[in-house]
């Protein structure tokens, strides 16, 4: 399929934000069957392969990261600072053990709290959303996280075993990840899946 005109793209992200939930609806004719989040040259902090305890505080600089790479790279000390948010979150609640996943609900208020910091400190309005477990029970997951995409939401994600990570686009038969641990690509799409409740945020900005 060719790719529209900015026009288009304009039209179809509007179409992505205003029917973001609202899944029974067909999308348009022309809707993409490839859709990326541009990085503007920023690439993914690592914290290492074997560090899935850090995944989730690293996938959250991440994501924060992607979402505003349109309006320039965060700084180092941007970076910093969040990391020290979501450290000092954790002090007195969890230690962050690289070995060991850190659980759901604290990664969803760390989440919270590093978009609230970065929201202040840059001036511009983030807003941090948990997808419910009961729309995710209604939800095909599949056409949530493209419209997402295509909408300019990170999706944040847990993909099992403690491994979380930020959506920056699809294929027809894959997920592109923008992942702490340097993985890219998540062949079969399937594989993101709700058997098991987990936690999804999404992360955006005001224009």
């Amino acid at each position: 399929m060719p790719r529209p005109d900015w026009r288009r793209r304009y039209a179809l992200e509007l179409w992505a934000v205003e029917n973001l939930l609202h899944l029974n609806g067909k999308p348009p004719e022309d809707w993409p069957d490839a859709s990326r989040l541009p990085t503007n040259g920023v690439m993914p902090i690592y914290c290492g392969e074997y560090a899935l305890g850090l995944t989730g505080l690293y996938a959250i600089v991440n994501g924060l990261r992607l979402l505003l790479a349109g309006m320039g790279p965060l700084k180092p000390s941007d970076e910093q600072m969040l990391l020290e948010v979501g450290c000092t979150f954790m002090s007195g609640r969890e230690a962050l053990i690289p070995s060991r996943g850190l659980r759901a609900e604290l990664f969803i208020r760390m989440a919270e709290a590093m978009a609230f910091a970065l929201s202040r400190r840059r001036g511009v309005w983030i807003q941090c959303e948990r997808l419910e477990a009961e729309v995710m029970r209604r939800a095909k997951l599949a056409p949530l996280l493209e419209r997402s995409i295509v909408a300019k939401r990170v999706v944040l994600i847990l993909l099992g075993r403690g491994h979380y990570s930020a959506l920056r686009g699809y294929t027809r038969d894959s997920w592109l990840l923008f992942d702490a641990t340097g993985r890219e690509w998540m062949l079969r799409r399937g594989k993101i899946g709700i058997a098991t409740p987990r936690p999804i945020l999404m992360l955006s900005r005001s224009h």
